[in-house]
């Protein structure tokens, strides 16, 4: 059977595990289970929580959407022994079918449907007094939740918001309410890029006006979960890609100062940024052993010791490290078994005994460097280099000062962003989105990317192609 995106629905609520049919088959017993699903507090709690066991997936922030943008930038290359993962987004010949984007579309796609009911019915609910606050929390967690699910289908689908003067080019579809009978199942048109990123800002705002700043049924310790300063910080990573500098600086501040968060010192971030609830963490995908995902967990497509370890790092990024700087820990000069000798190894992730370590979503630094980025576009040099100060000379002890002004200096901003969030799903976008051409480094050759390659964007699934008559395909992946 066909599918459509939009009833993808209720995974997470009822079904949270692995997908043996299509959801388009939907039976009358299942369609009065979802009605039922969320009428009250401890219900309302399930769907959320069965909200985040989706965004676990391989096919997302649990491996796919973290190594893509590494492994499709100047970070990552794919080990000449390998098993065949993201082999072709290595060569960049990736086609309309790959397995790949149709995992990172249709999860994501399950996050909006899912956060869509919650909001649907959770509003609608009649909640006792003493659980109205924890409720009127969690809706305000599923606007984020499809913020964050649109704001990566937008990074991964379509070209960047700057693409073009006034962001008219194809976004992604925006469907705001879905629901749970096979009647209902439509068949969307893609909206542009900013009417996407309109409703992306419009959900985040919404999510921090239902959510008071400590949060209601988890501890603000607890990372695993959003809250109104996440959700804020999230925000200044999207009006980073809207270029709305002013905001990044309005709302970086407001979680700098107020958030609670702190950054790991130079001698505790190599251990402690892989614990799950570090001080420095700010929102995080958290796994443990019932929930890991096993071969396909992200420690062991990166660790040596893992099961596969296929991504090797460039030397290329190797040498943005110096000596002194805690970071270069992360990549290791080694080699790679019947594979490349020397080979630049990973070893950001490397639990896979109890799989107790994050996916990282955004942490302080990252909100350091929005800020800084913005302040050198409002010509703001030394408050911009003010903030990459604190982060390079958090990692680097020999850190000097940043000296620079204008284009240099947000060249250096940029190069922080690589150094500091390599291998956490940032580098394309920060090159896409900044217009820069790079080299795709390769195991035995090198791949010239000049801006704008049609291809740093994903196809849209073959499948949904089929399904959905209006639907549009990407340029760079039509049949010619």
């Amino acid at each position: 059977m066909k599918k459509s995106i939009y009833l993808f629905a209720i995974a997470g609520m009822l079904f949270t595990g692995s997908c043996s049919k299509s959801f388009l088959q939907i039976d009358p017993q299942q369609q009065t289970d979802v009605e039922l699903v969320i009428k009250d507090l401890p219900t309302t709690r399930a769907a959320i929580t069965g909200t985040y066991n989706l965004m676990q997936s391989a096919g997302l922030y649990g491996r796919n959407a973290m190594v893509l943008p590494d492994v499709m930038s100047d970070n990552v290359f794919i080990s000449s022994k390998n098993q065949g993962r993201f082999l072709s987004y290595d060569q960049y010949i990736t086609v309309a079918t790959e397995g790949y984007a149709a995992s990172l579309w249709n999860q994501l796609y399950r996050v909006v449907v899912n956060a869509n009911i919650i909001i649907r019915k959770a509003e609608a609910n009649n909640y006792a007094d003493a659980d109205k606050a924890e409720a009127q929390f969690i809706i305000g967690e599923a606007y984020a939740l499809r913020a964050l699910a649109y704001f990566d289908l937008m990074r991964f689908f379509a070209l960047p918001y700057n693409y073009t003067a006034d962001a008219s080019h194809l976004g992604v579809p925006l469907v705001l309410k879905s629901g749970t009978d096979k009647n209902e199942v439509i068949s969307p048109k893609r909206n542009t890029a900013k009417e996407v990123y309109t409703q992306i800002v419009a959900d985040f705002n919404t999510a921090m006006s239902l959510m008071p700043k400590t949060p209601v049924g988890f501890k603000a310790s607890f990372r695993g979960r959003v809250s109104y300063y996440g959700a804020k910080a999230l925000l200044s990573r999207v009006q980073l890609y809207r270029e709305d500098w002013e905001a990044v600086d309005s709302l970086a501040t407001d979680v700098i100062k107020n958030g609670g968060f702190s950054l790991l010192t130079r001698t505790a971030m190599f251990e402690d940024s892989k614990k799950q609830n570090s001080s420095e963490a700010i929102f995080e995908i958290q796994f443990n052993q019932t929930d890991n995902l096993g071969s396909d967990a992200l420690a062991n497509f990166y660790w040596q010791s893992g099961s596969y370890g296929d991504g090797l790092a460039t030397e290329n990024l190797y040498s943005t490290y110096t000596a002194t700087d805690a970071r270069r820990g992360f990549v290791v000069k080694g080699s790679r078994k019947s594979g490349e000798n020397p080979a630049w190894l990973i070893n950001k992730y490397t639990n896979n005994t109890t799989f107790e370590e994050p996916s990282r979503i955004i942490r302080l630094a990252e909100v350091y460097l929005n800020r800084a980025e913005a302040r050198a576009h409002k010509n703001q040099d030394g408050l911009a280099a003010a903030d990459l100060d604190v982060v390079g000379g958090r990692a680097d002890a020999d850190y000097k000062p940043a000296t620079a002004t204008g284009d240099p200096l947000k060249a250096l901003i940029l190069l922080e962003r690589r150094k500091e969030l390599a291998f956490e799903g940032h580098r394309l976008f920060d090159l896409t989105r900044n217009k820069q051409s790079f080299t795709k480094y390769r195991s035995s050759k090198t791949i010239q990317i000049d801006y704008p390659n049609l291809k740093t964007i994903l196809p849209i699934p073959q499948a949904e192609m089929n399904s959905n008559r209006n639907m549009e395909q990407n340029d760079a992946y039509k049949i010619q």
